[in-house]
């Protein structure tokens, strides 16, 4: 999945305000999250770095489409 799909992807949906990523690890304000990471993702692109922005922002796509009826 592109960041350009990603970025349609999330602007078409009511966002949860937080989301439990996983054991211990909890998003408080889940739109500015995906916000801040598809920004730095733009701007730098899906290498190594920033491959952690990345792979958050399609757990939280999964996590979103698994609460949906």
């Amino acid at each position: 999945m592109t960041i350009e799909e990603l970025e349609d992807y999330f602007s078409g949906i009511d966002l949860p305000q937080s989301l439990e990523l996983g054991p211990g690890v909890k998003a408080n304000d889940v739109p500015h999250l995906i916000q801040t990471h598809l920004t730095l993702l733009k701007l730098h692109g899906n290498v190594r770095p920033f491959e952690c922005f990345y792979d958050r922002l399609i757990r939280i796509k999964e996590l979103i489409e698994e609460q949906q009826p």
